[in-house]
């Protein structure tokens, strides 16, 4: 049986529906206690499971998945009977799967004909005798269960689909439709008492509490759901709350704590793209000095050097620019080496008009300090490219590759010029660029830097990649 192709056949609102349905499972398991599943009805009568979710508040009689599978009528007559009748069963015949015994309830989904059923596994241990709380939420389950049958679950303001999961610091409330509470759940009540409430939160009036003004009374006495934060004093309550047949169940949160930690996080990155702006400017007026003194000099070899400490240092600042549009100290080092490259070329344009720069291939991103010892990189062996590898007057190229290979990453650039001198050492040539270069990749990347020369120059970059640029 294919699900997706029969459900495909389905009419847009129907498959809306069964969509909102699937997307608040795992809301159903973890307030129910038990293992929920979504089946659909193929063309030959026979439903089949479509979604499912396992309970993070009670054991599951099935540990493995049924999805896309069929629901057999023998093993599963609940569902069938669901299914045919139109309403709910609550089975009450026992059976027993992978050591846990259970107990099985079907729910029909669909207004009129069932084109649907929810099926409801709980646990002998939890239905055989449940507490107050226990007893709550598998009532709020199957009233939000017949919610559901009738259509999807709509935000009250936006009409959008509205969907939910209960999540471990929640508290449950359950509100009757005269807006009094007639539960609250222990961690509700804590989440209360922080913010303020004293006395007996059940039997408070839901807008008596903090933010339930907006947080819980738009959704008694009219249909949908509603999500809201509401700061109150010095606390910040979510409030995530679904109109019942019988007034509404609320889920309510405290996120002081973490819009606080939001906040701290949100003043260091603007604190740290600060400092990346602030760097990227002060590189970027060293440049500026040093290309006034190459100006005022009349030795070549000094002109020379101090465009090349220009270079050098225009690559650092690019890196810098990037980080200042970064949330997360990471950068696409591919955009960064396409600017490095494009930097060189410009600045040897004059002394070179006939060399063409190509970069193709791509790394992902990578942390400010990786990216800022391979642009260094990049931007010295390609000014190197462009300086020595073609005589004066030739047409040429050089090209710069990047791709990751596992958890490497392999930089090459490679010209199509006269290649390296006989006996050609890197370590001992006395060239200050590429003593820069194997500094960097050698000593502050742990990586590996190789020469090659056949119909020009191609130079290798492998560096290994730690586990937070991955």
């Amino acid at each position: 049986m294919n699900v997706t192709e029969d459900l495909a056949v389905l009419p847009e609102a129907v498959r809306g529906h069964l969509a909102n349905v699937a997307d608040n499972l795992q809301l159903l398991a973890d307030l129910g206690y038990g293992h929920v599943a979504l089946a659909v009805v193929d063309g030959d009568g026979a439903l089949i499971v479509r979604d499912e979710a396992r309970p993070s508040t009670a054991v599951t009689p099935h540990v493995i998945s049924r999805a896309g599978k069929v629901l057999e009528r023998e093993a599963e007559p609940e569902a069938y009977e669901a299914l045919a009748s139109g309403r709910a069963v609550r089975g009450d015949r026992g059976r027993s799967a992978h050591g846990v015994k259970y107990s099985t309830s079907a729910y029909p989904v669909g207004d009129g004909l069932p084109y649907a059923v929810v099926v409801r596994d709980v646990a002998q241990q939890v239905a055989a005798a449940p507490g107050r709380m226990e007893t709550a939420q598998m009532d709020a389950t199957e009233e939000l269960l017949e919610t559901l049958r009738s259509g999807p679950l709509l935000d009250a303001g936006t009409r959008e689909p509205f969907s939910s999961t209960r999540r471990a610091g929640d508290g449950v409330l359950r509100v009757r439709p005269t807006g009094r509470i007639s539960f609250a759940s222990p961690n509700a009540v804590n989440i209360m008492r922080l913010a303020g409430v004293e006395g007996r939160v059940t039997g408070m009036q839901a807008s008596a509490l903090p933010g339930g003004a907006f947080g819980i009374s738009p959704v008694l006495g009219a249909p949908g759901a509603v999500r809201v934060e509401a700061e109150i004093a010095d606390r910040v309550l979510g409030y995530r709350s679904i109109a019942l047949q019988a007034g509404a169940l609320v889920l309510v949160e405290d996120l002081t704590e973490t819009r606080r930690r939001e906040l701290e996080l949100r003043v260091k990155e603007t604190t740290i793209r600060e400092v990346h702006h602030r760097v990227k400017n002060n590189l970027q007026t060293i440049a500026s000095l040093l290309r006034i003194q190459a100006r005022g000099s009349r030795n070549e070899e000094v002109r020379r050097a101090l465009a090349e400490a220009t270079e050098r240092v225009m690559s650092m600042a690019v890196v810098h620019e990037l980080l200042t549009g970064s949330a997360d100290e990471r950068i696409d080092f591919a955009a960064a080496a396409r600017t490095v490259v494009d930097l060189v070329r410009r600045g040897l344009i004059g002394e070179r008009p006939n060399i063409t720069t190509t970069v193709s291939g791509d790394t992902g991103e990578l942390g400010a300090q990786a990216a800022t010892s391979l642009a260094l990189a990049v931007a010295e062996l390609v000014h190197n490219a462009i300086e020595h590898a073609f005589d004066p007057g030739a047409d040429g190229a050089v090209g710069v590759e990047m791709r990751r290979e596992s958890a490497d990453l392999v930089i090459v650039v490679r010209d199509d010029g006269k290649g390296l001198p006989p006996g050609f050492d890197a370590a001992g040539s006395g060239h200050l660029g590429l003593d820069i270069v194997r500094t960097v990749i050698e000593d502050d990347l742990r990586g590996a830097l190789t020469f090659a020369s056949d119909h020009g120059t191609t130079v290798t970059i492998r560096a290994p990649l730690h586990e937070e640029e991955l």
